[in-house]
């Protein structure tokens, strides 16, 4: 899950605002009033708490800021302006000895950054954060787009590597009520990346 924690693009501090609605989870159902988002996932994978999601987003801060001084700055600023709004494992954390499959969704707050008009704005941003990270990432060259009910979103797709593993990474992004929208998929086999991708074609947009 280190991803999580480099995700956000800039350094400038926005606070999120105080009414800001992270949404809820009921019968494998994860729903969003504020962004009008709603999506499925499959009841035999792990979604996790916000109380598990700060925990391990806090080591991740912790080990890139002991391999970069300047990332460890940029990570205390993106969390007052980055929400973690859902995650999911396809086993849960303590049980998995392989690498284990994820989704996660994050909202940023970009409405005081004029540059950031739609998805590939913010992803160009976060490219070049990722490539300070210690994941020896390798971007395809080229961002494609995909209308996901009715929305377009931007994809930016990646190989990484985290620890003995190489893994798959796929960035879905829009920029929607002031904020920048993403879907993370990490995955090292077809099997993981059509479960993710299922997810996905779930998702509804209001």
């Amino acid at each position: 899950m280190l991803f999580l924690c480099v995700i956000s693009c800039k350094k400038e501090v926005k606070n999120l605002p105080e009414d800001f609605d992270f949404g809820e989870v009921k019968d494998n159902t994860y729903s969003n009033p504020y962004f009008g988002l709603t999506f499925e996932y499959p009841a035999d994978w792990t979604q996790q708490s916000k109380h598990n999601i700060k925990a391990v987003t806090d080591k991740g801060e912790k080990y890139l800021a002991r391999e970069n001084t300047k990332m460890g700055s940029i990570l205390k600023a993106s969390q007052i302006n980055t929400a973690y709004l859902f995650s999911l494992f396809r086993y849960p954390i303590k049980e998995t000895k392989t690498y284990n499959a994820s989704l996660s969704v994050i909202a940023e707050n970009v409405s005081g950054t004029p540059n950031i008009k739609r998805g590939r704005d913010y992803l160009f941003n976060s490219k070049e954060l990722l490539k300070q990270t210690p994941a020896q990432y390798q971007f395809e060259d080229n961002i494609d787009t995909k209308a996901i009910d009715g929305e377009t979103f931007d994809i930016m797709r990646a190989k990484a590597t985290y620890g003995a593993y190489n893994v798959q990474q796929e960035f879905y992004c829009v920029v929607r009520y002031g904020f920048s929208l993403s879907f993370i998929l990490s995955y090292t086999n077809e099997t993981e990346k059509a479960a993710l991708h299922e997810i996905l074609n779930s998702i509804k947009l209001d």
